[in-house]
């Protein structure tokens, strides 16, 4: 399946993730939404609603990667946003660009408001095409397992949700990648699924992540 903004609408409402406080774990300016989303509503924008305000970041994350071309680069923020890779995305952070830039591509994500489903939704758009992903951090227990918290690093979180959703982990010279192997899978991938699996592992504690360290 593909989700249109709609259907990805009703599947973040069906998680829970929209309703009561700020689903944004990180805001660049805490209430303050990017200028390219602020200029869809020329005569003003609605009073905030946190469920209209996701969906409008997951559909942004999840369009871009689904219409991308090439690998997603996936991994700590610190990896991944150096000019070596974000060049490939064509985005600038000196110049405050992030995927609501049209000129940007999704094949990293840099936003201005964070929050696991947004990366999730990030990750179904790439999944819905079978993009290959390269992993650019180390599999070390510090990227995957945040003890202090007791849940999953992002990083984590994308490897095994692409490994759920029919995707092998393949180690290669110098590099890292993560191949669709069950296409099936792949199409029938869900932010509902997604949600529910992790769920399950996080309950598990730690454990979820050894198999993932590298040998």
């Amino acid at each position: 399946m593909r989700y249109s903004i709609f259907a990805l609408r009703a599947a973040l409402k069906a998680v829970g993730v929209a309703k009561g406080d700020n689903p944004f774990i990180w805001e660049e300016k805490r209430g303050v939404i990017d200028p390219q989303l602020a200029a869809k509503f020329p005569y003003g924008r609605p009073v905030q609603n946190f469920v209209n305000d996701l969906t409008e970041y997951c559909w942004l994350v999840y369009s871009k990667s689904l219409g991308a071309g090439g690998a997603q680069l996936i991994g700590r923020q610190n990896d991944l946003w150096v000019s070596e890779h974000l060049s490939k995305a064509g985005i600038d952070l000196k110049a405050k660009q992030n995927l609501w830039d049209p000129h940007t591509r999704g094949n990293i994500q840099v936003m201005d408001k964070w929050a696991p489903t947004v990366n999730d939704c990030w990750v179904l758009g790439g999944v819905h095409r079978q993009a290959e992903f390269e992993l650019v951090s180390a599999r070390t227990m510090e990227n995957l397992w945040d003890f202090k918290g007791a849940r999953h690093v992002v990083t984590a979180r994308e490897i095994l949700g692409l490994v759920h959703f029919g995707y092998a982990l393949e180690q290669q010279p110098g590099r890292v990648r993560l191949v669709c192997r069950n296409p099936g899978a792949a199409q029938s991938a869900t932010v509902e699924d997604y949600d529910a699996h992790m769920r399950q592992l996080e309950a598990r504690g730690p454990v979820t992540v050894l198999s993932l360290l590298k040998k």
